[in-house]
């Protein structure tokens, strides 16, 4: 076997990398230029602006001007004619001679302050005398050191306290106040519904249609599509427009306080175009369109109404012997579940003398007590009930209870005056057969 024995590999140090040719150039750095103005560049930008202005108006900008643009000119000229380093610095640049006067007062002060020179004790005092309180060491940032610093260093009287008639970036002058009647007198809260179990039920039967088909959820499109009675589905969850409270809006605006029931146990009291605009925002917002409900609404019927059931009127179809005799032989009857189920299977029911029936008449009825239905019904048409005897296929024997010998038109009649609680100021006339007043 042959081994073979590698050197190892040096080390380079950056030495070594950089003395190497650079035949593509790539390290070649040239130096970044810095886009960020100069404080001179800017001081000159700001003269410029004001001799701008001065030539287009022929004047000075005025600090008490309703324009904010010669408000703010008026300020920075006043803070250049300030500082004697800016009057100095701007001098080759000031073509309009806008920072002659402050070079006036610059020479008057220092000949003052020439004369306060006086010899004492064999050596020259300089009296106290007038600084710039602003340098271009004060203005770097390794200079400030505390609050003062950057107060002293304001060149352009942004900070201004207002006592030299300088307007100040604190002064709210030309900025419009918040007014009041910005602000909502009452803002929605979701709180717990102490009244749930009257809307738990109505959410289920809501569910139930929209499982089979019978209602529909739709996109939401507009404000005006928002009613008292109305579901929706905003944020994940189904809520119910329960209640429809005063307007609210301003300047002829419709946005009526609403109280809005969700399916999680908690209502809320949204303005309308609160609730409008979280439906705009939901993407999967919808409408829930329900069978029969503009129908309802037309008669009066709203979600506090409970369906408790149908009021039917039968006629037999029975070839018995024993009630061949009974032309107007009519059932008034009453139930919770569909009629078409209820009535299954006739034929072998003594309810319905074990033979087809025919349904002649039926109502929806909402909030309506069964029992007490059954027991006017059976007081109002006590003389007109069937009072026969039949044989069942069984071999029994039985009496119809809830069989009458009244014609339809009558019938018809009776259930109205249950429904509408008038049939207290009726009676039947047991020979005519027809229901009159008392």
């Amino acid at each position: 076997m042959i081994r073979t024995r590698r050197e190892p590999l040096k080390r380079r140090t950056l030495d070594d990398i950089f003395s190497d040719s650079d035949e593509l150039g790539l390290l070649d750095v040239s130096a970044i230029s810095s886009s960020v103005p100069s404080a001179d560049q800017r001081l000159v930008a700001t003269l410029k602006a004001v001799e701008s202005f001065v030539t287009q108006n022929e004047r000075e900008p005025d600090q008490a001007a309703d324009d904010l643009s010669e408000a703010t000119l008026a300020v920075h000229l006043a803070a250049l004619r300030r500082d004697p380093e800016h009057v100095r610095a701007l001098a080759e640049v000031d073509s309009l001679g806008l920072l002659d006067s402050a070079k006036k007062d610059m020479g008057e002060t220092a000949q003052r302050d020439a004369e306060a020179l006086q010899y004492e004790e064999g050596g020259l005092v300089e009296a106290e005398a007038t600084k710039p309180a602003t340098t271009d060491e004060s203005l770097s940032p390794e200079s400030v050191t505390s609050l003062d610093d950057i107060w002293n260093s304001d060149a352009l009287g942004l900070l201004s306290s207002g006592d030299e008639g300088v307007e100040s970036i604190f002064d709210m002058t030309h900025i419009p106040e918040r007014s009041e009647r910005d602000s909502p007198d009452e803002i929605a809260q979701r709180t717990h519904c102490s009244d749930f179990y009257q809307f738990s039920g109505l959410f289920d039967q809501v569910r139930d249609e929209l499982t089979e088909g019978d209602a529909e959820a739709i996109r939401f499109q507009r404000e005006s599509q928002i009613e008292k009675g109305d579901f929706f589905v905003v944020n994940g969850m189904m809520c119910l427009v329960d209640e429809v409270g005063a307007n609210e809006g301003e300047n002829g605006r419709y946005n009526p306080r609403l109280r809005v029931i969700f399916d999680n146990g908690t209502e809320s009291n949204l303005l309308l175009r609160s609730l409008a605009r979280a439906l705009y925002k939901d993407t999967t917002g919808r409408r829930i369109l329900r069978p029969d409900s503009t129908f309802d609404s037309m008669q009066g019927i709203t979600h506090h109404d409970k369906r408790t059931g149908v009021i039917y009127i039968l006629r037999s179809l029975s070839k018995d012997p024993a009630l061949a005799g009974i032309r107007n032989l009519h059932k008034i009857g009453y139930s919770e579940k569909a009629l078409e189920k209820r009535l299954a299977g006739a034929e072998r029911q003594q309810t319905y003398l074990e033979a087809p029936v025919q349904i002649v008449a039926s109502f929806e009825c909402y909030n309506l007590d069964p029992r007490r239905f059954e027991r006017l019904v059976h007081a109002m048409l006590h003389q007109q009930r069937v009072n026969v005897l039949l044989h069942s296929r069984d071999g029994s024997t039985y009496r119809p209870r809830e069989w009458f010998d009244v014609e339809l038109d009558a019938a018809r009649e009776v259930v109205r005056r249950i429904v509408d609680g008038t049939i207290a100021q009726y009676r039947m006339d047991n020979t005519t057969g027809k229901i009159i007043k008392k």
